[in-house]
């Protein structure tokens, strides 16, 4: 007998203020549920920055800003009679987490720093596995990046002898970094003959495109990018990059990403930044065999298939949770947008 698909619950936010990496990754995961059979419910306080593709698929409830989660989130989820909840939170509540636990919903947590919240699953996001490894409760390591289905099966990237293009991306987050990047390159005579494709962040947050930078990442012959999801999908399209850390969670998977010799990182706190940018990119213009390596081995450490992957873990968790009981809808958390 086949078993019944379950519902899943997403719950994540993404704007100028906070970034967009943790809809993203979301999306990747939801579009790999959807594919496995199950029903994706996606509640957020910002559902303008769904994709649109996938939101033609799963079913929205939009949460009020001033929403106490605590109070309201349980209650929802049970009126949603969900199996599970996957949770990407900026900062995440272990008081929220175990109250959805003791509430008997399951939970899968995606991030790298929880505060110390438990829950069934963790999705760590991270070049490198975490000391634990692929335990039973936890997902990591490059595997397990969650990427949309666009940079599965990508074909080695074409190294060119000297750089055309260069890609500038720091997230989708405002950041004064990228002024300062921008101000570093314009004293350098060498770009003149440079193509920069320069990406800044929208200051108001709308539908994001299905798969991100792709077609801007494979475009690209470098690039200068923020040490977030964007460097995940750099290196599963084979693109050589200096990552910098614009936020202080970014600086591990910058410190990863030049360790496993998958690109350069350079922390634009540390004194004398511009100059040392301008050196490294300098460096690598005209560096063709390194850029190569940094190339292969990206793309042989992230091959695009991680959200396919934790969905088949979630599958087999999930299909031992019973389905939750009727509960009084939240006012709080709206049904789909009209």
């Amino acid at each position: 007998m086949t078993r019944p698909a379950a519902s899943l619950a997403i719950r994540a936010d993404g704007d100028a203020r906070i970034g967009l990496g943790h809809v993203m990754r979301c999306a990747a995961l939801a579009h790999a549920l959807l594919d496995a059979g199950h029903r994706v419910i996606w509640i957020s306080r910002t559902p303008q920055s769904i994709p649109a593709r996938l939101a033609a698929r799963i079913d929205i409830r939009s949460m009020a800003p001033d929403t106490v989660e605590a109070d309201s989130l349980v209650p929802a989820l049970a009126a949603l009679r969900v199996n599970g909840l996957i949770g990407d939170w900026q900062t995440t509540d272990p008081d929220l987490c175990r109250q959805l636990r003791q509430s008997g919903i399951w939970l899968a947590l995606i991030g790298n720093h929880l505060g110390g919240a438990e829950a069934d699953l963790l999705v760590h996001q991270g070049f490198a596995q975490t000391p634990a490894g692929d335990a039973a409760g936890i997902c990591s390591g490059s595997a397990h990046i969650l990427l949309p289905p666009g940079y599965a099966g990508l074909p080695a990237r074409t190294i060119k002898a000297q750089v055309k293009r260069l890609l500038i991306s720091l997230g989708g987050s405002e950041t004064a970094i990228l002024d300062r990047v921008l101000g570093a390159l314009a004293g350098m005579p060498r770009l003149a003959n440079v193509d920069l494709d320069i990406r800044r962040a929208a200051p108001r947050a709308t539908a994001l495109p299905e798969c991100g930078l792709l077609d801007a990442l494979c475009a690209a012959d470098l690039g200068i990018l923020a040490a977030g999801t964007t460097l995940h999908e750099a290196a599963a399209t084979g693109l050589a990059a200096i990552a910098l850390p614009i936020a202080a969670n970014q600086n591990g998977r910058a410190r990863q990403y030049q360790a496993l010799g998958l690109g350069l990182s350079l922390d634009p706190a540390e004194p004398g930044f511009e100059t040392r940018l301008q050196e490294i990119l300098g460096d690598l213009l005209d560096a063709a065999d390194r850029r190569q390596s940094f190339s292969a081995a990206g793309q042989a450490s992230v091959d695009g298939e991680g959200a396919a992957r934790v969905a088949a873990r979630i599958d087999a968790m999930i299909s031992r949770v019973p389905a939750q009981p009727d509960a009084s809808h939240s006012t709080a958390i709206a049904g789909p947008p009209s």
